[in-house]
């Protein structure tokens, strides 16, 4: 009789479960931060929700964004319940978008609750919105099937491979904001109408955004940076324009030393022509070879050179040196110091497959 009371006793103790039903949560499926212009109030926290429904079809997803500004955004989310009748979910929560304005004006310190909540994922995915984050959440595409669908597959590569667009990772973003001799990359979400155009990259260093590159140059950038198959090389020949289509591309980087150190960029790309003159292959195969290896090392040049007067280091040149000859902190610090002097040589070899299932 003893041991019964003293089990029921402990019973009465115990609490009850603290697992919330699907139906008492919201599931965050996009989170924007925007710069709000209030100094005291800075962040511009929106969180775009979920609703659940049975039907799942092209046009059906349904959600509801919620803003609110904040100190920082710790404070900001924690108020946001307040705005809702269920708990908010981050669990879902794979894309995740900073204003334009907000990275222009420095990132906080704050920033770092993305890589401190542990049911944010670190393989989410982070980008810019142009003009602000707010605006992207606002998007309604009619073929998401169900909320936030559009952009998971844009970035995923489940659904368009393009070499137009980059992928970064919360995980990536962390380590290039710490790295020494590495910068982070965005990729930039523009809204139009009941869409989305994600072809630019915003470059920045340790602190805000330095350079926006142009469609053409986030290609140039992918294809040496990330190893971007299903891209194109491009090039006119008096009144007639080739086009390669690049399904292998490899670069390898040497940074070698001294007091204006040389960046040497090897780039091997094979293809077919998928646009050309007729009987251009006939005429000079390996002469076009050498002209379509020479203008694209033309370009990524300059695209280097315009990198590097930004201020930025994408591509890891100065880790490349760290790694190279063993340095430490006084050897990047020389790097810093000559990087702005650096001197870009690129060799491309070019490889035509074929012209494709015609001759």
């Amino acid at each position: 009789m003893r041991r019964i009371l003293i089990a029921l006793s402990l019973c009465l103790l115990l609490s009850g479960c603290g697992m919330k039903d699907i139906d008492k949560r919201f599931y965050v499926v996009t989170t924007g931060i925007d710069w709000s212009g209030n100094p005291q109030k800075p962040y511009r926290i929106s969180v775009r929700l979920a609703i659940t429904s049975a039907k799942v079809e092209s046009g059906s997803s349904k959600t509801q964004i919620v803003t609110i500004d904040a100190p920082s955004i710790a404070e900001g989310v924690r108020h946001l319940k307040s705005f809702v009748d269920k708990e908010l979910e981050f669990g879902h929560c794979r894309v995740f978008i900073l204003g334009k304005e907000l990275l222009q004006n420095g990132p906080p310190g704050s920033m770092s609750w993305f890589a401190r909540r542990r049911d944010i994922q670190l393989v989410s995915y982070f980008a810019v919105g142009d003009p602000d984050a707010l605006s992207v959440l606002k998007v309604q595409p009619q073929s998401e099937r169900y909320p936030g669908n559009a952009l998971f597959l844009t970035f995923g590569k489940e659904g368009t491979e393009s070499p137009y667009i980059t992928t970064t990772y919360l995980f990536d973003m962390v380590r290039r904001h710490f790295e020494m001799g590495l910068d982070p990359v965005l990729p930039v979400i523009r809204p139009k109408e009941k869409t989305y155009e994600v072809d630019r990259v915003l470059l920045m260093d340790k602190k805000k955004s330095r350079l926006i590159l142009t469609p053409e140059e986030t290609q140039l950038y992918n294809m040496t940076a990330n190893k971007a198959t299903k891209s194109e090389m491009k090039m006119s020949r008096g009144a007639d324009r080739v086009v390669l289509t690049v399904n292998y591309v490899r670069s390898k980087i040497d940074v070698g030393q001294g007091d204006i150190p040389l960046v040497t960029m090897k780039v091997k790309i094979r293809g077919f022509l998928e646009e050309s003159p007729p009987d251009l292959l006939e005429k000079d195969w390996h002469g076009l070879e050498r002209e379509l290896g020479k203008h694209f090392s033309g370009q990524v040049e300059e695209l280097l050179y315009k990198i590097r007067d930004a201020g930025v280091d994408p591509y890891g040149f100065g880790l490349h040196y760290l790694a190279s000859y063993f340095g430490g902190k006084k050897d990047y610090e020389r790097w810093v110091e000559a990087y702005s002097k650096v001197r870009f040589k690129v060799v491309t070899e070019v490889k035509i497959t074929g012209a494709g299932v015609v001759r």
